[in-house]
């Protein structure tokens, strides 16, 4: 059995639980090693939970040539499915890939590769907040040409602590110039609060909650576990809100609850007000912190 084949299984895997499993999902190889038959109806069967029935599935291991993306170093790229509804004569890709990242890492090496080849990113405005060790990166991007192309990529660090390595999804649709131009004035459909996006505190573990939003603020919060003092922890976070120009306004402490208040402009321009808040957490120890963007100016 190839080795690009073993390594699309648990991509398969880790893809279709993705979507409930907080932590990053893990698929463990027992017992005697499959035959190529077994390891072929296992595909098979995955991909139909992935795809649904009455979809037509065609797996090229690699990156088919016809596709506007390359993926050098440091991925590797494991096999790249093209599927067709029944019904519906579209086709669209999943590519499945890995690198020997973390979440983060990863998600800006592949941001960079887009880039240089000429993809454009889609500027929505949506609300990132606190990065967890295992939380989800997203990409989305376009490219026009004569064939348009919409990109999403999901990327799950799947090592430890800090994650030493990923898994990434890519999904590419052909797309007419209709969509194409509603993408790229995206950005201006719907004014929108915008929180930068928080990396996580190095050698920390990171349980985030996902960012609310709606169109008078947002909100994101995470539970860190280390050994770090609530000062140095508030600071980590603190200098990355400064880097993306919130300028503090107020410093107040109750107890062991500290708050600092920012003013900030969100992507819209908007004059806003902005808020870090941290405190110890007792029951499994650690810090939570909420970080939020409210109180818009009209």
């Amino acid at each position: 059995m190839s080795k690009k084949l073993f390594l699309l299984l648990p991509l398969l895997a880790s893809s279709a639980l993705a979507q409930t499993v907080p932590a990053a999902p893990t698929v463990t190889l027992s017992g005697p090693a499959p035959t190529p038959e077994q390891a072929q109806k296992l595909a098979e069967r995955l991909l139909l939970s992935n795809f649904g029935p009455g979809s037509q599935a065609e797996v090229t291991y690699g990156l088919p040539a016809a596709l506007p993306l390359k993926l050098p170093a440091p991925f590797e790229v494991a096999a790249t499915v093209r599927a067709k509804y029944s019904g519906n004569g579209t086709a669209f890709y999943r590519v499945f890939a890995s690198a020997p990242l973390g979440a983060s890492a990863a998600r800006d090496a592949l941001q960079a590769q887009l880039t240089a080849q000429g993809w454009k990113m889609q500027q929505s405005g949506q609300p990132i907040g606190f990065e967890g060790n295992y939380q989800p990166n997203f990409l989305n991007f376009y490219r026009e040409g004569s064939t348009p192309f919409a990109l999403n990529a999901n990327i799950i660090g799947t090592g430890s602590g800090t994650g030493d390595s990923s898994n990434v999804e890519i999904v590419l649709n052909p797309i007419g110039q209709q969509q194409l131009a509603q993408l790229k004035k995206q950005p201006n459909y719907m004014p929108r609060s915008s929180l930068p996006l928080l990396r996580a505190l190095p050698g920390s573990k990171s349980a985030v909650k996902y960012p609310a939003t709606g169109p008078s603020g947002s909100l994101s919060s995470v539970w860190v576990q280390t050994d770090k003092s609530a000062g140095e922890v508030f600071n980590h976070y603190s200098a990355q809100l400064k880097a993306a120009g919130w300028k503090a306004l107020t410093d107040t402490a109750t107890g062991p609850l500290r708050v600092v208040t920012y003013g900030l402009k969100d992507l819209n321009g908007r004059e806003a007000l902005g808020t870090l808040g941290i405190r110890p957490w007792e029951k499994d120890g650690g810090y939570v912190l909420t970080v939020s963007v409210q109180g818009f100016k009209p």
